[in-house]
């Protein structure tokens, strides 16, 4: 069968803020496995998914999960300040070595974010399968002017736009968007050749507060289990 679609979970070890979260029990199973499970009741045809991870300990939890791990990511791929598209690179290198070509299309899946549902994914790989778009990246959207978007400069409030802040409620604001950091999908050749997840071509995928939660502190840990708690998920 021919693979159209590679799926990229990256899961580095050695997490300095939360020590193996990758693989630290969430719900009652390694955080890995939200995004592997997912993965699985999404519905994708032709496609491929491998963790890429630099972690012996990793590889095993995956195999527990169903999740392939055909590699230890090479050192250089492996550091605090190696690059997303270092990984992807590598990653594509390996597929094209194994399979002799590339695959269509590429999807990016980040474990911290444990409650992007198989519905999520779906929706992001059909809209790239239809061809309407070049790149889908998950989004959040902020409900600010931007007249109320500062930066500390100098330890004082400096706004993004000098007019004069604008009280308004949320529902008289136009959000704006934020990558959440839960999923891009490129076209591969648009990825390679612009060394972005961010093609002329990009739509977003909105995702709400629950889905788009990125678990990366001890507080971002707390919430999530609140959430599973509550059965919000």
């Amino acid at each position: 069968m021919q693979i159209n679609t590679l799926v990229v979970v990256p899961a580095r070890g050695g997490s300095k803020g939360l020590p193996d979260k990758n693989i630290k029990l969430l719900g009652g199973k390694p955080l890995l496995a939200w995004t592997a499970h997912a993965i699985a009741q999404a519905g994708l045809t032709g496609c491929l998914s491998i963790l890429s991870t630099d972690s012996q300990k990793y590889v095993e939890v995956a195999a527990q999960i169903g999740l392939e791990a055909p590699f230890i990511r090479p050192d250089d791929c492996a550091t605090d300040t190696a690059s997303a598209l270092q990984v992807v690179e590598h990653a594509l290198l390996w597929f094209q070595q194994a399979y002799g070509y590339l695959p269509d299309q590429l999807m990016w899946l980040q474990p911290t974010s444990p409650f992007r549902s198989p519905a999520i994914i779906h929706q992001a790989w059909t809209m790239l399968e239809s061809g309407t778009a070049d790149a889908v990246v998950a989004c959040k959207e902020i409900h600010r002017d931007l007249s109320t978007l500062f930066r500390c400069d100098a330890g004082f409030l400096s706004p993004l736009n000098k007019a004069t802040p604008v009280q308004t409620t949320r529902q008289q604001v136009q959000p704006l968007l934020t990558p959440n950091g839960a999923m891009y999908c490129c076209k591969t050749m648009h990825l390679l050749e612009h060394k972005s997840f961010y093609p002329e071509r990009t739509v977003p995928l909105i995702m709400n507060t629950i889905q788009s939660l990125d678990i990366d502190t001890e507080e971002d840990w707390a919430i999530a289990e609140a959430f599973i708690k509550q059965g919000l998920v």
